[in-house]
């Protein structure tokens, strides 16, 4: 039986499959989960078992500070 894309859910069959991150995507929905732009093999970075472009995963990458450096009290 042919697996389901990771995106859209419909059927991948093996002329359309891209394998990666441990999922199956078709060739078109294979893209950026910022930008949307298309990817493939040699261009995408993985984050959290998502795709992404090199442009949006360097913006993905950095921290998010929840609470101030003295801590989440008051002065």
């Amino acid at each position: 039986m042919n697996p389901q894309c990771a995106r859209c859910g419909k059927i991948v069959y093996p002329t359309e499959k891209v394998s990666c991150l441990d999922k199956n995507w078709h060739k078109g929905c294979f893209h950026c989960e910022v930008c949307k732009m298309t990817l493939n093999m040699k261009n995408y970075k993985g984050y959290d078992k998502k795709p992404y472009c090199n442009a949006a995963r360097r913006t993905n990458q950095r921290p998010v500070i929840k609470e101030s450096l003295y801590g989440s009290g008051s002065l």
